[in-house]
Formats: structure tokens, C-alpha cells, sequence
């Protein structure tokens, strides 16, 4: 897990949940998925749960960085498997206007 950390907003947060199902080849694509989003133009970092729900938020520099990750070749022949990995999963974009923390 990578949190991020000292990022001014306004920045975006994808958040991802899901029911995982048993597959056998979940983690090899979801990290081979997570390095190729580390690779990423604007990709500011990521957040994970998983007990029995998934919870992942990716961060975001702005809106087209989320929309070319989307278009990601690897990315996409990833979500070919989402019937195979997860029983369901929903994907939320939401704008951080404010943080704090310690």
C-alpha cells in the first residue's frame, strides 16, 4: 500500500469497491495493474482494504490523468476479468477539496 502524503488539494480520488470472488489469478493482475498505474502521469498515490469488502482509492491529479489511466491498454484488458475476480464492484470519482490528518 502506498499512502499519500503532502498533496495539496484539490486533487481526485477514484474509489473502487468490490466483493472479490475466489480467483485464483486476482493477484497477479491486480499487481501488475497497481504498477502500471504507478507509472502513470498524475497517479499520486493509492489506499487498500480488503476484508470482506475491497476498498481502493487511487489519487488523482486531476480528471484527465483518471480518464488516460482509464484508457490504459493494460488497464482495460484487466477489466475483461471483473466477471472472473469480483461478484460485484462499483467505481466512484470524487474531487478532494479539503484533507487533514496527522
Amino acid at each position: 500500500m502506498n499512502i499519500i502524503t503532502h498533496t495539496t488539494p484539490p486533487y481526485y480520488a477514484v474509489i473502487f469497491t468490490s466483493i472479490k470472488t475466489d480467483s485464483k489469478n486476482y493477484f497477479t493482475v491486480a499487481n501488475a495493474v497497481l504498477e502500471e498505474a504507478k507509472k502513470q502521469d498524475g497517479f499520486l498515490g493509492v489506499e487498500s482494504v480488503r476484508d470482506e469488502i475491497g476498498i481502493s482509492v487511487s489519487y488523482w491529479k486531476d480528471l484527465s490523468s483518471i480518464e488516460a489511466w482509464k484508457n490504459n491498454t493494460l488497464h482495460k484488458n484487466a477489466q475483461q476479468f471483473a466477471k472472473e475476480f469480483y461478484s460485484h464492484f462499483r467505481v466512484r470519482v470524487c474531487k478532494v477539496e479539503k484533507e487533514y490528518g496527522f
